[in-house]
């Protein structure tokens, strides 16, 4: 896994690219403080993962990444940032990024999530799911219409759909195959409009499907 670290904070960098450096499969292909240096180090190391901080000094982060993804549609931006708010997760996840994580995360978590994200999955970290599991529940705010035609069974799919599992992993936790989960994420697509997985997974996030 080809990994490029973007970060305004020389500590930061230092820190990940020793952390990371130490983990099997995981190669640190370029690090930097710069957003144009980023661009640029991003079309000629061509990594899989950025890891991206929304604090940048040069250009907002949130606008960055969705140049990075517009101009490099195949890479995978995580997005790091010292702020736990919900709005920002779900704005920089509506923009394309595959992850977000808060900068006190430990070396465990920041490898679970590069690895997931590698694999398709998108990984919100633990302390953020909490939150949005805590506004999904008291704030009379969160309104889930689109989600009222859904099955039962559907709304459990879409919850492990919430947390990355794959068709054959949400197949194994519900006792039901492969085939039949299929079948499941196709009607469930067809009845919220949604295009694909991806935006399933996004409006899954949006919409607080997720359980710890």
């Amino acid at each position: 896994m080809r990994v490029f670290i973007v970060d305004d904070r020389k500590l930061t960098i230092g820190a990940w690219k020793n952390l990371l450096s130490d983990i099997e499969n995981i190669e640190i292909v370029g690090v930097t403080m710069e957003s144009d240096e980023a661009l640029n180090g991003i079309k000629l190391y061509r990594p899989e993962i950025v890891l991206l901080d929304l604090n940048l000094k040069d250009t907002p982060g949130i606008d960055f990444c969705e140049k990075i993804i517009s101009e490099s549609p195949k890479i995978k931006v995580i997005a790091v940032s010292v702020y736990n708010k919900i709005a920002i997760v779900k704005r920089i996840i509506s923009k394309g990024a595959k992850g977000y994580l808060t900068k006190n995360i430990e070396t465990d978590e920041l490898v679970t999530a590069i690895v997931k994200v590698y694999r398709g999955d998108i990984y919100i970290c633990e302390e953020i799911k909490s939150k949005l599991i805590q506004e999904f529940i008291f704030s009379p705010e969160i309104i889930r219409d689109s989600s009222k035609q859904l099955t039962v069974k559907e709304i459990q799919i879409v919850e492990q759909v919430a947390k990355g599992l794959t068709s054959r992993e949400i197949s194994e936790e519900l006792f039901l195959s492969k085939r039949t989960i299929e079948t499941h994420r196709y009607n469930i697509l067809k009845k919220l409009g949604l295009p694909n997985s991806a935006k399933l997974i996004s409006w899954a996030i949006q919409n607080g499907y997720l359980n710890n």
